[in-house]
């Protein structure tokens, strides 16, 4: 199992992926939505950072359990 994640890790981080057009979307989404809801520019600095570090955390967890799911079922 610990390879099978360790696997899931290297593919990750490969420069070939896809997925490394996640993080400036993210980003972006996280800035505008913030922008919309608050007012000042710390305040929305602060909240772009929190939304992106928890959208990137669950989808994180999500593409994990979804890996070892399809791994062994």
């Amino acid at each position: 199992m610990w390879e099978t994640i360790g696997n899931f890790f290297v593919d990750l981080f490969r420069l070939t992926n896809p997925l490394w057009l996640y993080w400036p979307l993210c980003a972006v989404v996280a800035l505008v939505y913030k922008a919309t809801k608050l007012d000042t520019p710390r305040r929305i600095t602060l909240g772009a950072l929190h939304f992106f570090a928890s959208v990137t955390a669950g989808m994180f967890v999500l593409g994990v359990l979804f890996y070892l799911v399809s791994r062994f079922l």
